[in-house]
């Protein structure tokens, strides 16, 4: 009687990890790997925000990219899981098809363009920034005063035009004040000492 209830609680117990250490190193590095590329991706849409720091929005700020990049990731994670094995197939198909949605969006998807940059009067390390979205059938822009210099300088959006067949002009009317025109409605934009509006404009 012993013995079998020995041999059933072995039954019982946990099953042992029969990966090899070829796929616990790529499960590790697959985790890992889309650990870094979350907390990237997790930086870069912080830094997109008004305010947020230039350089980190400029070169983190690419969610498509970081989807892109996960895929693989997630597919080498997947498949050294030890999970039920039609659960596994299901996520991979599914994993598959999100990658081929991604060809479109790299093909028809752009940067927004830069159209305008204009210095602060007086203000070297303050400029004026306008950017256009050049995929959207609406017209997009953006209006965005830069603030600072290297890894310090900060973006500020100030206006943002989203009507169809309007046109966004923004030119300085002193160091801290900006004129803001287009087909709708516009106005001046005050800024503050560190450069963020007092008063932004938006148009939907």
């Amino acid at each position: 009687m012993m013995i079998t209830r020995g041999a059933r609680a072995e039954q019982a117990g946990p099953r042992p990890d029969d990966r090899t250490d070829v796929e616990r190193r790529f499960l590790r590095a697959g985790l890992g790997a889309l650990a870094v590329l979350a907390l990237l991706a997790a930086i870069g849409q912080y830094n997109a925000r008004s305010g947020g720091f230039l350089l980190l929005r400029e070169w983190l700020d690419r969610p498509l990219l970081f989807f892109t990049l996960a895929l693989p990731c997630l597919l080498a994670v997947l498949f050294n899981l030890r999970w039920w094995l039609w659960l596994r197939v299901v996520l991979g198909v599914c994993v598959m098809l999100a990658a081929a949605l991604t060809v479109p969006l790299w093909i028809f998807l752009d940067d927004p363009a830069t159209t305008h940059i204009e210095t602060a009067p007086g203000r070297p390390d303050r400029r004026l920034v306008v950017q256009e979205q050049g995929w959207s059938l609406n017209s997009v822009e953006w209006v965005y005063v830069d603030e600072g210099s290297g890894l310090t300088a900060r973006r500020w959006e100030i206006a943002f035009v989203g009507r169809p067949g309007t046109y966004a002009k923004a030119t300085w009317v002193g160091p801290n004040r900006i004129q803001v025109s287009s087909d709708g409605p516009g106005g001046m934009v005050d800024l503050a000492d560190d450069g963020h509006p007092m008063n932004p404009l938006t148009e939907d």
